[in-house]
């Protein structure tokens, strides 16, 4: 099973510690997201018990949704993956690098975060010399 929790940005942690439910391991992080986005918006015709019973507002741009400890921030076009836990409650400021961006910018941006966290992933316990 694969853990998620909900929290709007502009909500305190306390409102929206218990928006949290399970979906089947066999989806993928996009499947849920997808499902999710579609399941917590009023008028989609497929809105979630969870958010239903809450009486809440729909999902909107720069909401978080953490599947299994790892957080993504609603974009206008997808999500941002991998937002630290400080940002998501507020202790920081909110990376708008992707907020702003065309389709297309915003396609180039994640490509290049996904590469940047792949190295990072590779070089992680390699060192790296200047010297010959």
């Amino acid at each position: 099973m694969k853990n998620i929790t909900i929290q709007y940005h502009d909500m305190e942690h306390r409102d929206c510690k218990y928006w949290q439910f399970c979906y089947d391991s066999k989806y993928s992080d996009p499947e849920i997201l997808s499902a999710v986005w579609e399941q917590w918006n009023a008028g989609s015709g497929h809105e979630s018990e969870h958010f239903l019973k809450r009486n809440v507002r729909s999902m909107m741009v720069g909401d978080y949704v953490c599947i299994d400890f790892v957080w993504h921030e609603c974009l206008p076009y997808g999500w941002r993956i991998g937002v630290e836990w400080e940002e998501v409650m507020g202790k920081i400021d909110r990376d708008k690098r992707a907020a702003n961006l065309s389709k297309d910018e915003l396609s180039k941006f994640l490509v290049e975060q996904l590469e940047l966290d792949r190295w990072r992933e590779n070089n992680s316990n390699n060192e790296i010399s200047l010297c010959e």
